[in-house]
């Protein structure tokens, strides 16, 4: 039987996770899309090239996020949360790029987190071909791509488990 999900134990799952799917209007019409991630203070960073989500996004910032940790049919964990969704500029955009980059390179680098073209890798992911041009291209509205955070307000989550 599910069981109710602690404020301590939202969090741990929230941290732990790199993909989570995020939930927006389109138009008027629901799109949920995949995202990798980092979470910190609350807050959930990510990134996007631009096109269908970031014109959701900016259109409707109110958006759903759910992130789970699944081991079989009775044996799962589940958050889910509704938060508003801010395009980050500047030094903001450079801070949650530095958040999102020492969350995802170890995972990028097969978990050696110094390793040295772990950097190079994410910044490749981000259409960007060289962290000083990332850094300088933040949160401008021709950016290959935009960082952004989630400012959640509302979490809920559940578990089943075997014992």
């Amino acid at each position: 039987m599910p069981v109710e999900l602690s404020r301590d134990e939202i969090d741990d799952l929230l941290a732990n996770q790199l993909v989570g799917r995020l939930g927006l209007i389109d138009g008027d019409a629901p799109y949920v899309v995949p995202i990798s991630y980092a979470y910190r203070d609350g807050d959930i960073y990510a990134h996007s090239a631009q096109g269908k989500k970031l014109d959701a996004l900016r259109s409707h910032p109110e958006v759903c996020f759910e992130v789970d940790d699944v081991v079989s049919v009775d044996e799962w964990r589940s958050v889910i949360a509704w938060g508003t969704f801010e395009q980050l500029l500047g030094a903001d955009a450079r801070e949650g790029l530095d958040v999102l980059l020492d969350r995802l390179r170890p995972a990028a680098a097969g978990g050696a987190s110094d390793h040295p073209g772990a950097q190079v890798g994410m910044v490749r992911t981000l259409d960007i071909p060289r962290m000083e041009e990332a850094h300088a291209d933040l949160g401008r509205p021709n950016a290959a791509a935009a960082v952004f955070r989630i400012r959640l307000h509302t979490l809920t989550g559940r578990a089943e488990s075997r014992r």
